[in-house]
């Protein structure tokens, strides 16, 4: 009866119907993980993708070097960006439900090449029944779900790479030419998300040359057309970066010829990404994928498909081991092909099965499958919402190794993103690096993250001197005791996420300062607030002079991207007014020249009043010199 049933779903079913089921499943488990797995493992899923799509959308980011000197591609954060438009039209304002659109669009994505990857087992030989059952192990994987949702480019690029796979598998099974043109430009798409993907389109090439019928035209016009891929980049580069392939040769510079990730990041062993599978994976995962990539090359005519699907991913391994800095998240795409050819091992051994005893032999397969999730959620777990670091803090406060984990840092930015009448925000206790940046914070509002006493301390004080109202301070529990608080009038307004939420309680007042007590010389482009400078609230600063001047010329160091005006007293009268504007291309302190108006400088002066007119709210003075 069993076997009936199995016969007649087989035969009115559509591999349609299965690759929609898939789709489904799989969509369902991530949009659980997009709304559940915030924190990033590591600074590029927020620094590399959506903080830049957050600067194309929305004009604000904190700006690392890669996107400084041009080692980057816009392409991902440019499809991110319209991705960030289409919620924001859509009524989504909120920073998490924004981030969580883009999650979700990774988890589309991610569903399809589920999918796909159905299909791709169907191309095994597989009937439809064991290609779907041994789907949907990867379709609800643990592992899986976790690596669909993080904005990583790894992640982003994994869809394409699986898309390329099955065109190429397609073309090696008709000779039909779409199906390689579309291997191309998803193999080219994988590689505008990410240039390591040049070494997997190698490698397909490669795998076209062994197995397809037409194998020196499929690697050639392959290998053509993924250079046009690579030139469509370097066009890219050009309107974005205005200089021909300035990313991919920027890239190859500082991580090849420079060795740039090796200094900053670490050399770690040729093994490392071997050690890293055995840590992660059930040995029965890794062992029955060896076996079926060596029966591939045993069987080559018979599972040509299976060695067409393995050999891109095994190229991809091979060299990232070569390569000196490691880190797991680099060869994503061939832990992924390590579950799938898992997978495709039980099925191909469940089809070999009598046809009587095979729904227990896929039974027995199905659970044997699923629990080797077991062993990625024992290493992942801890990860699924936190942020774990061994990297020294800003402070240079050293964590010896010891490893940190960082929760509620995406949360509490967008919490505190969302305070009515927010002007500046400082959120404190995290490293900038492992923050939400302003794709979390999402405000078009001044904002400092840092893990350094010094820095946190200096801005309480600047605040306070500067009257910087409606500013909001965030402090991780533990960061400070409340007695160090004490003395600054902040207000708790709201304590989640392991962090505290202040609200700095202002009073404007004038400061009153002599002429003596005013650096002697104000260097150039030095910060607003150095030691030394006098922080201004909106009511200035009175300077007294401790004697009367006739000077025809007045020398004042004010910070550069505000104007000021400056009121000239004798004996506590107002003689008249000089008005000192911004300069737009200097930035931070700079001493200006100007010209005392002749009655004043007639007259005689002994005290100055500086009044901040437009200004960014840091409002600093120098020195002044009258001659």
């Amino acid at each position: 009866m069993a076997i009936y049933y199995r016969e007649q779903i087989e035969k009115n079913s559509s591999d349609s119907f299965w690759f929609c089921l898939i789709f489904c499943i799989s969509l369902a488990v991530r949009a659980v993980a997009s709304g559940t797995s915030f924190a990033q493992i590591y600074p590029d899923e927020i620094y590399q993708t959506v903080e830049m799509a957050h600067k194309l959308a929305f004009g604000k980011a904190i700006t690392y070097w890669e996107f400084r000197v041009g080692a980057r591609s816009w392409f991902l954060p440019g499809i991110l960006a319209g991705v960030y438009k289409i919620l924001d039209f859509c009524g989504v304002k909120n920073a998490l439900g924004l981030n969580i659109g883009i999650k979700l669009f990774f988890s589309l994505l991610h569903s399809l090449s589920m999918g796909v990857t159905y299909l791709i087992l169907r191309n095994f030989r597989l009937s439809k029944g064991l290609s779907f059952l041994f789907t949907l192990p990867l379709a609800a994987s643990y592992f899986l779900a976790y690596v669909s949702v993080r904005t990583l480019s790894e992640s982003a690029s994994l869809p394409f790479m699986i898309f390329a796979l099955y065109f190429a598998i397609r073309h090696a099974d008709t000779s039909e030419n779409r199906h390689l043109f579309w291997s191309v430009v998803m193999s080219g798409i994988a590689f505008m998300i990410r240039f390591q993907n040049a070494v997997f389109a190698f490698g397909l090439a490669v795998a076209l040359f062994l197995v397809s019928k037409d194998r020196f035209k499929a690697a050639l016009v392959f290998g053509f057309g993924y250079i046009g891929m690579m030139l469509l980049q370097g066009l890219l580069d050009l309107f974005t970066w205005g200089k021909f392939m300035q990313s991919f040769l920027t890239y190859l510079d500082y991580n090849i010829l420079q060795k740039f990730s090796d200094r900053t990041g670490g050399v770690s062993p040729w093994y490392f990404y071997l050690a890293d599978i055995a840590g992660t994976f059930h040995p029965v995962t890794y062992i029955s994928a060896v076996l079926l990539v060596v029966l591939s090359v045993i069987y080559f005519r018979k599972m040509k498909n299976v060695l067409l699907f393995a050999l891109p991913f095994v190229l991809f391994l091979a060299v990232h081991s070569a390569i000196g800095h490691k880190q797991p998240r680099f060869v994503f795409a061939s832990y992924f092909a390590l579950t799938a050819l898992s997978s495709a091992a039980f099925a191909l051994l469940a089809s070999r099965i009598r046809e009587a005893r095979r729904g227990y032999a896929v039974v027995l397969s199905l659970l044997l499958i699923f629990s080797l999730e077991a062993s990625p959620y024992r290493k992942y777990h801890e990860l699924w919402n936190s942020s774990s670091t061994t990297e020294a803090f800003e402070d240079n406060r050293s964590d010896r190794g010891k490893r940190k984990f960082f929760t509620g840092i995406l949360e509490i930015a967008s919490e505190t993103g969302e305070i009515k009448g927010l002007e500046r925000a400082f959120i404190f206790g995290i490293p900038q690096i492992w923050c939400g940046g302003y794709a979390y914070f999402h405000r078009d509002a001044p904002l400092l993250y840092s893990s350094s006493r010094k820095v946190a301390l200096k801005s309480l004080e600047d605040a306070k001197n500067a009257d910087w109202k409606n500013s909001y301070f965030v402090f991780k529990k533990g960061f400070f005791g409340k007695k160090e608080l004490k003395k600054y009038d902040l207000s708790p307004i709201k304590e989640d996420f392991g962090f505290t939420i202040y609200r700095l309680e202002t009073k404007d007042f004038l400061k009153e300062v002599r002429l003596s007590k005013l650096p002697k010389v104000t260097k150039n482009r030095t910060k607003w607030n150095e030691p030394g400078n006098i922080v201004m609230s909106r009511s200035g600063v009175k300077v007294d002079l401790e004697k009367e001047y006739k000077s025809s010329k007045i020398d004042v160091a004010l910070d550069s991207s505000d104007s000021y005006e400056i009121t000239f007293y004798k004996e506590d009268k107002s003689l008249g007014k000089l008005t000192i504007l911004p300069e737009k291309k200097r930035f931070g302190m700079y001493t200006r020249r100007r010209s005392v108006p002749q009655e004043i400088s007639e007259a005689g002066f002994d005290s100055l009043l500086i009044v901040p007119l437009e200004h960014d709210g840091s409002c600093s003075l120098g020195s002044i010199k009258l001659d």
